[in-house]
């Protein structure tokens, strides 16, 4: 039986968008959480680029270490990472949904931590991530996997239904977030300079938010417009994100 049914392939295509429960068994997905974790604690040995940092003048680890908002690529770097980016039931489900033999296309942890406490909460706002990627129409789609559970204020997903059709890039607009995040170079904190859609072109109204479990796999489009709540659980919230494209 294939991973994915006709119904979440309509789905994904029509709204831009599906929810797979299940995707990823357990066991693998307690392992990167914990993994996680621990190098949000303390950062792993690897190249200083797989990390983006909160100002360290704000927030520091246990270890006073920096702390990671996200680590870039880890499963390049450690099986237990890739274990779940390159885990068959989600390559079989990007085949499915992108018509295709498909290809991974970059991975991402990403960790809103329970100790922030400014208003923004860790949350993202409205984008397309082919504004950052520039994958073409159709050949890009990303899954994003809670490690934790994630809900209303808690890290959760939202996505705006239908907002990929005519395969439009909105132009955005750039902002820093507020802790910001970004690296450290040369002992200096540099911040990274995000991208939204323009607030007063968002209707919140239209947009439908998923509450998901761990291993969960919510799937959309490089197109479709989608936001994340903030934490203000005062519980560490991790999640994977990981984009496939299908090869050409």
């Amino acid at each position: 039986m294939s991973i994915v049914s006709s119904a979440s392939i309509t789905h994904y295509r029509e709204e831009g968008y599906c929810l797979i429960p299940n995707l990823i068994p357990q066991i693998s997905i307690e392992a990167a959480r914990q993994r996680a974790s621990e190098i949000g604690q303390q950062l792993a040995p690897w190249p200083s680029r797989h990390f983006q940092v909160l100002d360290p003048e704000r927030y520091r680890s246990e270890s006073d270490t920096p702390l990671p908002a996200g680590i870039q690529q880890p499963a390049s770097q450690e099986a237990v990472f890739a274990d779940v980016a390159d885990h068959a039931n989600l390559s079989e489900a990007m085949a499915a949904l992108l018509g295709g033999e498909v290809e991974r296309f970059t991975d991402q942890i990403g960790i809103k931590h329970g100790r922030i406490n400014e208003a923004q909460g860790g949350r993202s706002y409205y984008h397309q991530d082919s504004y950052y990627w520039k994958i073409a129409p159709e050949l890009g789609c990303n899954c994003w996997i809670p490690l934790t559970s994630v809900g209303v204020n808690a890290s959760a997903l939202a996505i705006m239904p239908t907002s990929h059709r005519g395969w439009h890039l909105v132009e955005h607009e750039s902002y820093y977030d507020d802790p910001p995040w970004g690296h450290v170079d040369s002992g200096a904190f540099v911040p990274f300079k995000r991208h939204r859609i323009p607030q007063e072109q968002v209707d919140n109204t239209r947009e439908t938010l998923v509450q998901m479990q761990p291993g969960d796999g919510l799937f959309f489009s490089n197109y479709t417009w989608h936001r994340s709540e903030p934490n203000t659980s005062g519980q560490t919230r991790v999640f994977y994100a990981i984009a496939y494209q299908r090869q050409r």
